[in-house]
């Protein structure tokens, strides 16, 4: 059984004029991929401003000789330091077995108990694809790097009958039933909500494993 848990977002207010702009380092080397990347990222300040209650009057991507930039103006400073944090702190990024009853957990979830970091990362995910299923809900299709693979197949071995939770910034976003020690080269999580909010989940992952956003002062 997969239960997807939505993020939480912060509100804040807005109130004036005021912009910046960004470097965008890009690790990837494929173009077509870089690019998709590169759109995902304005689709996740639209939206990490939104949740402040900001809409950004002016939104670019634009390039600086070699050098990929994202130009932002908002009505408030407060709002774009919020922003800024936001995109420049470290993208976390954890899969977490469940703790047994003697164990110490690293993290406990209301309403799930304690969970134990497994080792697999932020550096073990390459990718994460979103798609539509029948009757509109939403699917995501974790991809991991061929480190990762190895490490969830001993996870998947050792773990049969538990939990394995997903976390993204320390937050539980997804809960995934170990039935099986075979683990398939990717991991779906299927019964999201929505296609809209499994794409939103994917951009927000995808440019948080792949983006960095530098001010340029």
């Amino acid at each position: 059984m997969k239960k997807f848990l939505p993020l939480l977002a912060l509100a804040l207010c807005a109130c004036g004029s005021i912009s910046i702009t960004y470097d965008i380092d890009v690790q990837i080397e494929d173009d077509t991929v870089r690019s998709k990347v590169l759109f995902s990222s304005l689709r996740v300040i639209e939206r990490r401003l939104a949740s402040m209650g900001e809409e950004a009057s002016d939104l670019d991507l634009k390039r600086a000789t070699d050098q990929m930039q994202i130009y932002v103006e908002v009505s408030n400073q407060a709002v774009l330091d919020a922003l800024t944090e936001n995109l420049t702190s470290p993208f976390d990024l954890s899969f977490q077995r469940q703790a047994g009853e003697e164990e110490v957990a690293d993290i406990v979830v209301e309403g799930q108990g304690g969970f134990i970091r497994t080792g697999v990362n932020q550096n073990h995910v390459s990718w994460m694809e979103p798609s539509e299923e029948p009757g509109g809900t939403g699917r995501i299709t974790i991809i991991f790097t061929d480190e990762g693979r190895a490490m969830m197949a001993d996870i998947f071995n050792e773990n049969v009958g538990s939990n394995l939770g997903l976390f993204v910034r320390d937050q539980l976003v997804s809960v995934l039933y170990v039935d099986t020690p075979d683990v398939l080269d990717d991991i779906i999580i299927s019964e999201i909500p929505s296609a809209e909010l499994a794409q939103v989940f994917a951009d927000d992952v995808n440019v948080g494993l792949h983006v960095t956003f530098t001010p340029v002062q």
